[in-house]
């Protein structure tokens, strides 16, 4: 018994080699006006998952960068969560988010009778 490759693949079979592997295009493009050459681009694009470009250091400045600014945005969130009412009950938080002068109005012991 010999063994047998499926032949038939499916989209996301392909994607899945794809990304696990990575694919590189290259493409020269020469525009020529009356055989003469006027502008030469040489394009390169990249297809693969993440990891895959990480393992291969294709993004390693963009990924070092992304994860500087999400532990900025994480330190900066949790200093405002310690900012804000640390130790407030709820009404007093409320009111001191209110106008100085109406906080301390109703800040006192005082019931206010509506």
């Amino acid at each position: 018994m010999q063994p047998t490759r499926d032949t038939h693949a499916t989209l996301v079979d392909l994607l899945d080699r794809v990304l696990e592997k990575g694919l590189v295009l290259n493409a020269d493009l020469i525009i020529n006006v009356a055989g003469i050459p006027l502008l030469g681009v040489n394009l390169r694009a990249y297809l693969a998952g993440i990891e895959t470009m990480l393992k291969y250091g294709i993004w390693q400045d963009w990924d070092e960068a992304q994860r500087a600014i999400a532990a900025r945005e994480r330190k900066q969130k949790r200093e405002e969560e310690q900012t804000n009412a640390p130790g407030l009950e709820p009404e007093r938080y409320l009111l001191s988010s209110l106008d100085s002068k109406i906080a301390e109005k109703y800040s006192s012991k005082e019931e206010v009778k509506i």
